[in-house]
């Protein structure tokens, strides 16, 4: 995943799970954060030191719990965060492979022995990929390529 190759996911989760908690109107605790991401409250709780450090969020005691909060600038980093990890969650090689069929359809005849490959290929991509962009494309352009068929025969 591309995730892992550019971001810290562990890191970037707990700046992500704040960010949903307080979105929600919740209040989050660094062993909350713990828990909800299966990681050792020590680590998260060295994070949240960091996090602090720069000013990405306060944190206060409400009696013996200690509540974190992101600051406006750390909101602002985790909203780019969430956008970031969603494109980089995308399946790129099936968006390529889409791309490289919508070019051969254009740049091709439009009978049945032109279409047919270009058909079968779709057919796998859908079933291989679990990106919903791609898979809305793929879907529309293989209706559009039957009825093209069919409507040749």
């Amino acid at each position: 995943m591309l995730c892992k190759l550019f971001l810290h996911e562990k890191a970037v989760e707990i700046l992500l799970t704040i960010l949903d908690f307080e979105e929600k109107g919740g209040k989050i605790y660094p062993l909350s954060i713990s828990n909800l991401l299966n990681s050792p409250y020590s680590y998260v709780s060295k994070v949240l030191g960091e996090f602090e450090k720069f000013c990405l969020i306060e944190s206060k005691l409400e009696g013996r719990i200690r509540v974190v909060k992101l600051t406006e600038h750390g909101k602002r980093i985790a909203k780019v965060l969430r956008e970031l990890k969603k494109l980089l969650e995308r399946d790129i090689v099936a968006e390529f492979k889409l791309d490289a069929l919508k070019r051969i359809f254009e740049n091709g005849q439009k009978d049945f022995y032109s279409l047919a490959p270009i058909l079968a290929e779709l057919e796998i991509l859908i079933s291989t990929t679990k990106d919903e962009l791609v898979l809305g494309e793929a879907m529309e352009m293989k209706k559009k390529l039957e009825e093209i068929i069919c409507s040749g025969s």
